[in-house]
Formats: C-alpha cells, structure tokens, sequence
C-alpha cells in the first residue's frame, strides 16, 4: 500500500492503559498461533463471478511486519485479525468467527501492506479477536491477545464494526500496529482522494476481476483503534 495513511497523533493513556491491562499475555513456548481459527479465503474470480448481487465485497490492507522499538518492546508484529457478523453466533472464544485474516508468516514478513478481498454476506461485522507478537529479547517472547471475552460488553462489541451491503465493495481501512504506549491494533486510512485511488489502482492491479468502478470509503469504525474518518468527495 504507498498511499499516505493517518493516524491519531496522542492517545489518552489511561484509556490506552486499560485495554492493554485486558488483554492476556500468554508465553511463547510451544505456541505458534494463538487464535487457532481457519483462515477465511480470500476472494476469487469464480467466487465473484457467482455471488453477483447477493454477497459484498471487503476491501483492506494490513501490515504484518514487525514494527522495532514498538512501546518500549524490542519489537511487535500483527499475527491475526477475526469479525463476527452480528448478531454474533456465539461470544465463546472457541467459536468461529465470520471473517479471520493470519499473517503469512512469523519470521520474515516484509513491512509492508498487503491488499484483502473477501467476499462476505450483507451486514455489520464487529472486531471479535486479534493477536499481536510481542518481543523484548530473543528469549522474551510473548502474544497480547484479545478474543470476545475482551471485546464485548453485556454481549456487545466494543472495538468496532464495518458494514457492507448486497452488491457493494466498501474498503474499511489499513490495519497495523500503534505504539505509542505500547503496541495494540490500529485502524490508518489514506487521507485524501488520491492516496484512496492509487490504493485501489493496487487493488485492480492484484485482483483485475473485480468491478471497482465504485468503491465505498466506509472505514473500520471504532473509537479505541482507530480514528472516525471520511473523505471528501
């Protein structure tokens, strides 16, 4: 992804504090992925050409690289992205999520960001999991994890949502790493409109089969990992 992105320059820390206070920091050893979920299928031409207007399209990037100096750690990379579709299934953290995105690999992932597809049935889909690998040495290796049991309240989301309609592409954001504190998820964007076409010229370059004529710039909405954005017309 080479168009600019943004992001919240400050974060309040004490809201910061207590997310990453409600995450589990579970030890390496052993663990390879700590949410164990299948990995959902990118889209394909087939699988576009039969959903026609009956599913939506997703567009996003994320960042799998690791980020050095991240907070005070040695480094940090995201591992694993998962959605619900509301009303979620189910809030046990063993259950599937509708949307799971992993990192390729752990050791050498260049930091860059990758362009998504997905196609998706019609609704709201609400940040259900995600796992960042967390490093202070060679020795010191751990994973900051939240799961549902984090990310809702009295059975509600709290990280954020985005929605996508029968027929619609939407493009929901850039996901990565901030670590101004510390690390934890962050949801950038590209900030104008020529930053949003040369993404979605990327997009037409990597996935020539896709109708992206016109794309709907409706980001990731949240208020703990991310910034409210829109873009001018």
């Amino acid at each position: 992804m080479q168009g600019s992105y943004q992001k919240e320059q400050t974060m309040d820390f004490t809201r910061w504090l207590l997310i990453v206070l409600a995450f589990t920091i579970s030890a390496c050893a052993g663990v390879t992925q700590p949410i164990k979920h299948q990995a959902t299928n990118v889209i394909t031409k087939d699988v576009y050409a039969q959903s026609g207007e009956k599913s939506g399209v997703v567009l996003l990037d994320i960042n799998w690289g690791r980020w050095w100096g991240c907070g005070g750690s040695e480094n940090a990379q995201l591992i694993s992205l998962a959605f619900d579709r509301l009303p979620a299934r189910s809030l046990e953290n063993e259950a599937e999520p509708s949307l799971v995105v992993h990192s390729p690999a752990r050791l050498t992932v260049n930091p860059v960001f990758l362009n998504y597809a997905f196609s998706l049935e019609p609704g709201e889909y609400a940040l259900s999991a995600f796992s960042i690998k967390v490093a202070d040495s060679m020795a010191k290796v751990g994973y900051q994890i939240a799961q549902r049991s984090r990310l809702y309240k009295d059975g509600k989301p709290i990280g954020g949502s985005f929605t996508v309609k029968p027929g619609e592409t939407v493009f929901i954001g850039n996901f990565y790493l901030d670590c101004a504190y510390g690390p934890t998820l962050w949801r950038y964007y590209p900030a104008d409109r020529d930053a949003f076409d040369k993404q979605i010229a990327e997009y037409k370059n990597s996935l020539p089969f896709l109708d992206l004529s016109d794309v709907k710039y409706r980001l990731f909405q949240t208020s703990e990992f991310g910034l409210d954005y829109e873009l001018v017309p």
